[in-house]
């Protein structure tokens, strides 16, 4: 199928899942189609998996059938996020986001990096952080980089500390250093190929009735839910499920692992 179908029949179930209703406005909209080219994709699809959506007259939409099933799409709110965000054309002003501040790092400081990490190279660069605010030169040899959310990670091994650590993408600065070659890879980083699991459950303190709430929240089986992560990456997890400390109020704490999780993370001396 070509890429050009495949998206549109992407947005159709997208639309479908999430707002109940499609129709040739919405993709000539969201895709600047003409609306022949519209009722074409409609007609495609429908070639495709008859008597998955019907067309009503009296509202002008295509509906889901009873034998609907999605294709081209997981059901999934970040797709229907993805689609608010990027539309300009279609009205969803129902639809609104918190604008948290990014910490984007300059380009010029990314480069360097992003090309130590595809060609493998230790490279010699300043850095800062809050123990040590005053930007000193470190040898290092990136192998990934990781997204936390928030702000933009180096994972690298460290010659000064020689070991594989964290690096904050945006506090990089200065001139960079080509050191050759790196002696270490990603393969060497066992932190960063070991997948731990854990389990989050509703704060024990709060009432079976406030679990029930949490539980569903989170769509929990059994009041408990499996979330698997690099062990380089818990800390940053459990830093976005604002679990990585203890509120004195359950009901602000919500969620916590289980005794069993916390046990599992001690190894790699997460204090929790």
């Amino acid at each position: 199928m070509a890429t050009e179908y495949a998206e549109r029949f992407h947005f159709i179930e997208v639309m479908l899942t999430w707002q109940g209703r499609v129709n040739s406005t919405h993709l000539t909209k969201h895709f600047s189609l003409s609306r022949p080219s519209a009722s074409k994709t409609f007609s495609k699809y429908l070639a495709q998996h008859p008597n998955s959506i019907v067309y009503r007259d009296d509202i002008k939409v295509f509906v889901a059938t009873a034998q609907y099933y999605p294709h081209y799409s997981n059901q999934e709110f970040s797709q229907y996020q993805a689609i608010v965000n990027s539309d300009t054309k279609n009205s969803f002003s129902h639809v609104s986001e918190i604008s948290i501040p990014t910490r984007n790092p300059q380009p010029k400081l990314a480069r360097p990096i992003l090309r130590a990490i595809e060609d493998k190279l230790a490279i010699d660069i300043g850095y800062t952080s809050l123990t040590s605010p005053e930007y000193k030169d470190r040898i290092n040899e990136p192998h990934s980089l990781v997204f936390d959310g928030l702000r933009w990670h180096v994972r690298a091994f460290c010659r000064k500390n020689m070991a594989f650590r964290d690096f904050v993408l945006s506090r990089f600065n200065g001139e960079v250093i080509n050191e050759g070659k790196a002696q270490s890879n990603a393969d060497d980083d066992l932190w960063w190929h070991q997948i731990i699991e854990l389990e989050i459950q509703p704060d024990q303190r709060l009432t079976t009735a406030q679990q029930q709430v949490i539980s569903d929240d989170y769509q929990m089986v059994g009041n408990k839910l499996l979330i698997k992560s690099r062990a380089a990456l818990i800390s940053y997890l459990l830093q976005r499920l604002h679990i990585s400390t203890e509120d004195p109020d359950p009901c602000k704490q919500q969620i916590t692992l289980t005794p069993q999780s916390k046990k599992l993370i001690k190894p790699y001396r997460y204090d929790l």
